[in-house]
């Protein structure tokens, strides 16, 4: 029952128009009947539910993931006040912590002072250099965000002010040169990156081009090679998750292994939501009716999808539960399971993708491995042709039995 994190959507308007955004251009508009802002008196339910929760769970520490739309659009004066007010209300039973993911465009060197005065972690989305990056994330004219938010990245990776080295996010396109997109990061000086499958259902199916079926998997798989064996490489979230996964340890996330789910999403006026990927699934899918206004956290477990979100890892499709790396993948996410006809009961619209991404990245973690560690653990590679076929022997069976996987 512990929740031990909220995604805060600190403001629900974006300066930028990404056209793969799963707020804005998924179909759900809900996000227009949304404050622009989150008002003080949210923030203050918020904040008093956040303490009613820990003294209940006794929880020591309590994240807040200030997002958006684009968070920075709430201002200056609004972080001062939102941290302000959760030390002043938290502590000293509850440490607090802070991290914002951005867009990057509004971040100069007043900025990173502020935030880095308040503590707060940062983290910017770019999807690489301007020919890759301005493919989808432009602004409202459709013109290049690259320029601005490279330069918000060069202020942030330079500044001395801001508590972490910020990390980036990246959304994959697999038409990219995947080589180019990495090295271009590790040009800049990222330490900290992380890649993103695009947010896709079965109804909203991803770009699948006729050269391949696990697209997404062959550009990940070139620059894990890549960086596997590189030194002084920056740290690359998911291959580092998936490497942990592979050699058995727990990794909290909601992307993969057999975790639960322990962040919400508040909305800025203060409705409680699963993941906000969920809203690609159709208009208002992901409104819950539950408020900090008026619900303690603990109670937006009883709405059926955020009980469903929480343990999407443990909640799979029959395909998933036979699946030789079930314990790796954990489904994937829950918002690429979904179909109109079905709901969740599917396999990842990524299934061959992360199929072929684990049996891989399994492959070369085992052979890099002393012969000695190998043979005491059992350790033995997978390939992905015997992965495949597992899985379709399944597929074909709920065939046969009018199971269809859609």
């Amino acid at each position: 029952m512990v929740i031990k994190g909220a995604i805060v959507k600190v403001a629900s308007r974006c300066n930028l128009n990404c056209t793969y955004c799963f707020m804005y251009h998924a179909g759900d508009d809900s996000y227009q009947r949304q404050p622009k802002r989150m008002t003080a008196l949210v923030r203050d339910a918020l904040l008093q539910r956040v303490l009613e929760h820990c003294n209940r769970y006794g929880l020591k520490t309590f994240d807040f993931i200030l997002h958006g739309g684009e968070p920075l659009l709430a201002g200056k004066r609004f972080f001062e006040q939102f941290v302000a007010q959760a030390i002043a209300r938290l502590t000293p039973a509850v440490e607090p912590r802070f991290f914002i993911q951005t867009n990057g465009l509004l971040l100069d060197e007043a900025w990173c002072r502020h935030l880095g005065r308040l503590g707060i972690r940062v983290g910017i989305s770019l999807d690489g250099p301007a020919s890759v990056n301005d493919r989808y994330r432009t602004d409202h004219r459709g013109q290049s965000s690259f320029l601005a938010v490279e330069r918000g990245l060069r202020y942030a990776l330079q500044s001395d002010w801001l508590v972490n080295h910020p990390g980036v996010l990246t959304v994959i396109d697999p038409t990219t040169n995947p080589v180019a997109v990495y090295e271009y990061f590790r040009s800049v000086g990222v330490r900290e990156l992380d890649f993103l499958f695009p947010d896709a259902t079965f109804d909203r199916p991803p770009y699948q081009p006729a050269t391949s079926d696990t697209p997404y998997a062959d550009w990940l798989i070139t620059v894990f090679d890549q960086w596997f064996m590189t030194k002084n490489k920056p740290r690359i979230r998911l291959f580092e998750q998936l490497i942990a996964l592979i050699l058995g340890q727990d990794v909290q996330s909601e992307r993969w292994g057999m975790g639960t789910n322990e962040f919400m999403v508040v909305e800025t006026n203060g409705e409680i939501e699963p993941s906000d990927m969920l809203k690609i699934c159709g208009p208002d899918f992901t409104k819950t009716g539950v408020n900090v206004c008026t619900h303690a956290l603990v109670d937006a477990l009883d709405h059926s999808l955020i009980a469903l979100h929480r343990n999407s890892h443990q909640t799979l499709s029959r395909i998933c539960q036979k699946c030789p790396v079930v314990a790796v993948c954990g489904g994937g996410l829950l918002a690429h399971r979904y179909s109109a006809r079905k709901g969740f009961d599917n396999p990842s619209v990524y299934c061959r993708d992360l199929l072929k991404l684990i049996t891989h990245t399994q492959s070369r973690v085992i052979a890099f491995l002393p012969v000695a560690i190998r043979q005491e653990a059992d350790l033995a590679p997978l390939s992905y042709d015997d992965a495949l076929a597992a899985v379709q022997a399944v597929q074909m069976n709920g065939y046969c039995k009018g199971d269809n996987v859609k």
